[in-house]
């Protein structure tokens, strides 16, 4: 019974706290999905819909995804593009912010070009053993040169285009808008408002001349129609963190969601009429995860396919076309997606371990800014040993060195207060004497005191009635020096209020006008 009635230790224990959060969950789940449905795109559309490969199943999911969406050219993943550009404005822009140009510059530099490098050094080791990766219908001439031109992504800005990997088109948007964000630094550290005008503005003139200039100057027009999805994170980014106002993120928001717009209107390089949609569905979803990320949780799963959504988004397509040619027809689908899918995973998990992550860290320890080195403490001088002298022997001290002693400084003892020279009294007559002798005073002789008569009688506080009796070389007493009034502050629950900065602690001197006329002046 005695057990019973004796509570358990266990349950008496406080709930753990739950784990601090490391990283933006909902940033890591919308990259995750959207890799997962990039590659279950580029699967479904290129491959089993293009080489009318029977697949049950793709088309059950289509029809419930791609064709209410209006995507079934290109397929549901179209949305993760828009929502990658969403990331991109909404991470980077304060990264930049962080780091400065050039720290900026080489961070974003490693972590771009490393594992773009890596992938087409594959494909192009691939072309070189006949085995041909995926093609959306541009030349695939494979010399030095276009090895240059798409490791650094140029080639997606010049005409005609040599493309080794379709998927990186959105790539040098991403460069551009690098680019960009770095030119308006400057602006985006004193006027944010004005810096994202600039960035609005220079898409606006690109776009509309497109033509003007050339084929080359075209493809450079279609590369930044896609960066009004990125200034839309970046508009999120400075109304959230209270950069600008409200009233302006929602300006500057239609109107880059009227730039993306006219690029449909105006066909910048648009293969279907889905674009629109995939946007405005992709901001659905960012806002909805950011209001929500206080209710999710971090989340391993999420973390890892965040971290190798690059990878996954780089090597899919060509990892995917070349086995799924080694394997179709002799081998069923279903059997060959199943090979074809841990497959991918693994060449991923190599690119990630061995190519992107190390990139990061060297982005990281060459981008960080080095931590001054603290000063190193001094050692004091071990103490001298005083000779010992032998009796009938004396000792000669020779020291070459100059010491510095420091005499010890004595306080002041303060100085009293000057007092005033007694006032000597006149004389009985009213004259002073003659040989400049104090006169005696006069002996004191008690008056009674007098009171006041009220008018309309009654009592009456008396009150002394000064005499000439008064002793006037009498020292005055001394007034104390009181502190000064200072105003109360506020009260501490209106000191640090996030939305009232610099609150509640005001001085007296605010409450004034601000202009010298205000004031007049009074003579006393």
């Amino acid at each position: 019974m005695s057990t019973l009635a004796e509570p358990d230790s266990a349950a008496l224990a406080e709930p753990s706290a739950p784990p601090k959060k490391t990283r933006i969950v909902f940033i890591d789940i919308g990259r995750g999905l959207g890799a997962l449905l990039v590659f279950y795109s580029h699967i479904a559309h290129p491959w089993i819909i293009a080489k009318n490969d029977k697949a049950p199943y793709v088309d059950f999911i289509e029809a419930l995804t791609s064709g209410p969406m209006h995507m079934s050219k290109q397929g549901i993943g179209q949305i993760a593009v828009p929502f990658f550009f969403l990331v991109s404005g909404f991470v980077v822009t304060p990264i930049a912010l962080r780091q400065g140009t050039g720290r900026f510059a080489l961070n974003r530099f490693i972590r771009v070009y490393a594992p773009m490098l890596f992938v087409v050094l594959l494909t192009a080791f691939l072309m070189l053993v006949s085995l041909h990766p995926p093609s959306t219908g541009q030349s695939q001439t494979l010399n030095p040169l276009t090895v240059l031109t798409n490791t650094t992504l140029v080639n997606y800005l010049i005409f005609p285009q040599v493309v080794l990997v379709p998927v990186a088109w959105t790539m040098i948007v991403e460069v551009i808008f690098y680019l960009l964000l770095m030119a308006v630094l400057p602006l985006l550290r004193r006027w944010v408002w004005l810096g994202i005008a600039v960035e609005l503005t220079f898409i606006f003139v690109v776009m509309m001349s497109r033509s003007q200039f050339g084929p080359s100057w075209s493809l450079f027009a279609v590369n930044v129609s896609y960066l009004p999805a990125m200034l839309i994170g970046q508009v999120v980014w400075a109304t959230t963190k209270k950069q600008i106002p409200l009233w302006t993120g929602a300006l500057y928001g239609g109107c880059a969601w009227s730039l993306y717009v006219l690029a449909d209107v105006i066909n910048v390089g648009r293969v279907d009429s889905s674009y629109n949609l995939a946007l405005a569905f992709a901001v659905a979803c960012f806002l909805m995860g950011m209001f929500a990320e206080d209710r999710l949780k971090q989340r391993k799963i999420w973390t890892m396919l965040s971290e190798r959504s690059y990878s996954i988004y780089l090597l899919h397509m060509l990892v995917t076309f070349v086995l799924l040619q080694l394997l179709r027809p002799a081998v069923p689908l279903p059997i060959a997606l199943l090979i074809v899918i841990p497959a991918v995973f693994g060449v991923v998990e190599f690119s990630y371990r061995f190519v992107e992550r190390p990139s990061h860290s060297l982005a990281r320890r060459l981008s960080h800014r080095p931590k001054p080195r603290p000063p190193a403490p001094e050692t004091p001088d071990p103490p001298v040993e005083p000779p010992v002298e032998t009796p009938g022997e004396k000792t000669q001290f020779v020291d070459d060195t100059e010491v510095t002693l420091e005499i010890p400084r004595i306080p002041a003892e303060p100085v009293p207060p000057r007092r005033p020279a007694p006032r000597p009294l006149p004389a009985q007559n009213g004259r002073m004497p003659r040989n400049g002798a104090p006169p005696t005073a006069a002996p004191r002789v008690d008056q009674p005191r007098t009171m006041a008569p009220r008018a309309n009688g009654g009592a009456h506080r008396q009150r002394p009635v000064s005499e000439s009796g008064v002793d006037r070389t009498a020292e005055p007493p001394v007034r104390r020096a009181m502190p000064p009034r200072r105003r109360p502050s506020a009260p501490p629950e209106l000191r640090y209020q996030p939305d009232q900065e610099n609150q509640g602690q005001r001085g007296d001197q605010d409450d004034l006008p601000r202009h010298r006329d205000s004031f007049r002046h009074t003579p006393r």
